[in-house]
């Protein structure tokens, strides 16, 4: 540990009794972060590693990252003890289906009363241009870099942008790849600038307030999305379906280009569902609902908003919503799907695998620590 104490600068030869410590290397970082862990303090170890790539980006801190998250997960003793929530909550956003705020009027009260009367809420500029345009970049280098590691290509421009997440062994990545797709957590530097996004935008404390206790990133519904138009309706699903409807959930659907008229972007139920609609018949997979169905259900309520980019869409596991592609579109789309769940609703995430295809598996989702 001796390497951690500065040396004692040499006074009259260009150095000043006042000069700053020298700065750990990459090396020494990593191997703190390492102590941390062996102690018995993961979370710790994150949040060491995360000031530090704040100060210096680099990859190897950011690869280091996102296993730390799990294993922060994984080591953890959550509590199953349900924070409590409000028995009774006000309808802040009358006569409306989907209501729709300001980021600035963004709070934990106004986000719980859309979900709880609406199903979801519109927040339009949850982030800035700049940030918009430093994802979607990123986004491109993301699923880039996959397609040269699929090809066998060595590019070492991109070499960080993909990096497979050996915990998710079930995934079929190049099925996402084929739909536009890929998971966050396998771009380590797009997961840590959408993590300091969060925080600069408030974004974080607001689910730390929704949940009552530190939630949980779903490393496998995390996803990046690049949309082509040309493609066609997605199917109608409540992700509950498959995750279970006994969980807490949030999912920020953030738009990186402007959609809904031109660009692919959601089909929603504007009303809040306590139940899983029925599943299996008529619909794409096992877990999905019918077009029938959801027009039933729906009773006249699904709208199809209109998003700039950097609006977000909020909501939880019981929505019913389909990505909506339709003739006029003729750009495609870049979003950025975040989920989060209730660590303390971990266990009753439902088990087995809806379908039987292998794609999803719900008691396996992955948490990370967020």
């Amino acid at each position: 540990m001796a390497r951690w104490f500065p040396r004692r600068p040499v006074v009259g030869h260009g150095a000043s009794a006042s000069a700053a410590p020298p700065v750990p290397s990459i090396d020494e970082l990593l191997e703190r972060a390492r102590v941390l862990v062996s102690d018995g303090r993961p979370i710790d170890a994150v949040r060491s590693l995360t000031e530090a790539n704040r100060r210096q980006r680099d990859a190897r801190i950011e690869h280091a990252l996102v296993g730390l998250r799990a294993e922060a997960f994984r080591d953890t003793a959550w509590s199953q003890d349900r924070p409590p929530w409000p028995s009774e909550v006000d309808d802040l956003f009358p006569g409306e289906l989907i209501p729709s705020i300001s980021a600035d009027d963004l709070t934990e009260e106004r986000l719980r009363s859309a979900i709880e009367h609406h199903g979801s809420l519109h927040v339009r500029a949850m982030i800035e241009h700049d940030d918009v345009d430093r994802l979607v970049a990123n986004i491109d280098r993301a699923l880039a870099a996959y397609d040269a590691q699929l090809a066998g290509l060595i590019d070492g421009s991109l070499t960080a942008w993909y990096e497979r997440f050996e915990g998710d062994r079930v995934s079929n990545r190049e099925l996402k790849r084929k739909r536009g797709s890929i998971m966050t957590v396998e771009s380590p530097p797009v997961m840590f600038d959408l993590m300091e996004v969060f925080d600069r935008r408030g974004i974080t404390s607001i689910v730390n307030d929704y949940f009552g206790e530190q939630p949980t990133l779903l490393a496998r519904k995390c996803t990046l999305r690049r949309i082509s138009h040309e493609g066609k309706n997605g199917g109608w699903h409540q992700d509950g379906a498959f995750m279970g409807a006994g969980i807490r959930s949030l999912n920020l659907w953030l738009a990186l280009t402007d959609c809904g008229v031109d660009a692919p972007g959601l089909d929603v139920v504007g009303r809040r569902l306590d139940e899983i609609v029925q599943t299996g018949t008529g619909a794409f997979a096992a877990w999905a609902t019918s077009p029938q169905a959801a027009e039933e259900v729906a009773a006249g309520a699904i709208v199809r908003p209109e998003f700039a980019a950097g609006d977000a869409l909020i909501f939880d596991h019981m929505n019913l919503h389909r990505t909506a592609i339709g003739p006029a579109m003729h750009r495609d789309r870049y979003a950025i799907e975040t989920w989060w769940l209730s660590p303390s609703t971990y266990e009753a995430m439902v088990s087995g695998e809806p379908g039987g295809d292998g794609e999803y598996t719900p008691r396996d989702q992955l948490p990370l620590v967020f």
